[in-house]
């Protein structure tokens, strides 16, 4: 179990502790306006308010034809009734509220979406009418019961009135919101900028794909993985190259990035041994810890640090420890960076389908297989999770937490989960 005195030292905080701690340093975002057809993925910079009703103005919503209801009170299968077909009108064609019925019994041909003048209150669907006399609907129908006010008629304003509210502020712009937006005829509208992060590798062991592959190296995936996912959730991301394991080049790399970004994501180098250097190269360039130990396996050396609005988070190289700081910390600071109201994690619960038989003396994150039974969640821990394991990432929906202790966790027993994306 944790022990009390490593739980109170200065700098060792829980996930969820470390998770707040950076979500109250949110880059400060900036406004923009871009196209409507750019706005996808961003975050609306204020909240959006319907410059009209919808719909603008009494519309049909099937294929019929407008009647006076009144007019067709005494209709039925043994006593049809007859109307006359005045005209037609299909969408597009401009509204006239002043049409009168030429007479008693007439009625209008509409189609989906056309404007449905007054007095005309009902529409009776094609398929219920049948035509007697004239061509294309326009002529004389019968119809054989009783069509009810309103039927079939969207009335002005029905679904958003004027002045009503669209989107709220801090909204994320999907394909919902796209068209929402496009309906009333917003051409630009106004997003926060797109925070800027910078991604840099640590290790003389590493080098970029395309690289010749000498012996004891290895190709930096973390890199590319930070970098992708940040940049699915919408920031502006550079990638460098990776950086030699010396205190005095890391420092340098670190003030380099703060000139173009406000967040620096750092892999490797966080961990205690002798070539370890994040930590010096963090107090180099004047930063203050945030924290510098996370209660996590694996990925307990995460680190952050501070200066001014610069914000520097150092993850571990080990593939897994790195993805699990990932998820748990760095993207949840990045939603807070693009706006977003709800950045922390939504955990759910679930029940262990596997045991995990492991001990840890800090919660453990395991990336697992989620599906939903009858029941509830089930999660499955992949097999051969080893936390330089990559070939695992592919195959996990969710990250599961083994509370701390000597006994692991038991098929049947109920945890804590996050779906990844």
């Amino acid at each position: 179990m944790i022990g009390a005195g490593e739980r109170t030292r200065e700098g060792v905080v829980s996930v969820e502790e470390a998770e707040k701690l950076l979500g109250l340093r949110p880059i400060p975002p900036g406004r923009e306006e871009v196209e409507l057809a750019q706005a996808l993925g961003r975050v609306l910079a204020e909240a959006c308010v319907s410059p009209f009703s919808m719909p603008p103005f009494r519309r049909a919503a099937m294929d019929g034809y407008a009647v006076r209801a009144i007019d067709t009170r005494s209709a039925s299968a043994e006593n049809p009734i007859l109307l006359f077909v005045e005209s037609e009108r299909k969408a597009g064609q401009l509204a006239n509220d002043s049409l009168e019925p030429l007479s008693a019994r007439s009625a209008i041909r509409v189609f989906t979406g056309a404007p449905v003048p007054m007095p005309y209150d009902s529409i009776i669907i094609q398929e219920r009418v049948t035509q007697v006399a004239g061509n294309d609907g326009i002529g004389v129908v019968q119809i054989d019961r009783p069509a009810e006010a309103r039927q079939h008629i969207a009335e002005a304003g029905e679904d958003i009135p004027e002045c009503s509210l669209l989107l709220k502020q801090g909204t994320r712009i999907g394909a919902k919101e796209l068209a929402l937006l496009a309906s009333f005829g917003f051409e630009r509208v106004g997003v926060l900028a797109r925070p800027a992060v910078v991604v840099l590798p640590i290790g003389d062991e590493l080098a970029l794909p395309g690289e010749p592959l000498p012996p004891g190296r290895i190709y930096d995936s973390n890199g590319f993985m930070v970098e992708a996912s940040l940049k699915e959730m919408g920031a502006t991301v550079y990638r460098l190259p990776p950086c030699a394991d010396s205190a005095e080049t890391i420092a340098s790399r670190i003030e380099q990035a703060w000139d173009r970004a406000d967040l620096v994501v750092t892999t490797g180098g966080v961990s205690v041994g002798l070539y370890d250097y994040a930590k010096k190269a963090a107090e180099t360039v004047g930063a203050e810890p945030l924290f510098t130990k996370v209660l996590m396996r694996p990925g307990t050396p995460t680190s952050a640090y501070a200066r001014g609005t610069k914000t520097l988070i150092a993850l571990s190289g080990n593939p897994s420890a790195c993805f699990a700081g990932l998820e748990l910390l760095v993207k949840p600071y990045a939603r807070a960076a693009l706006g977003c109201a709800k950045y922390r994690n939504e955990w759910e619960t679930g029940v262990l389908e596997d045991g995990v038989g492991k001990p840890c003396p800090y919660p453990r994150y395991i990336r697992s297989r989620v599906r939903c039974a009858a029941d509830g969640w089930r999660l499955t821990p992949l097999p051969n999770d080893r936390s330089g394991n990559i070939a695992a990432f592919s195959e996990a929906n969710a990250l599961a937490v083994v509370p701390a202790g000597g006994q692991g966790a038991a098929a049947g027993q109920s945890v804590r989960w996050i779906r990844l994306a």
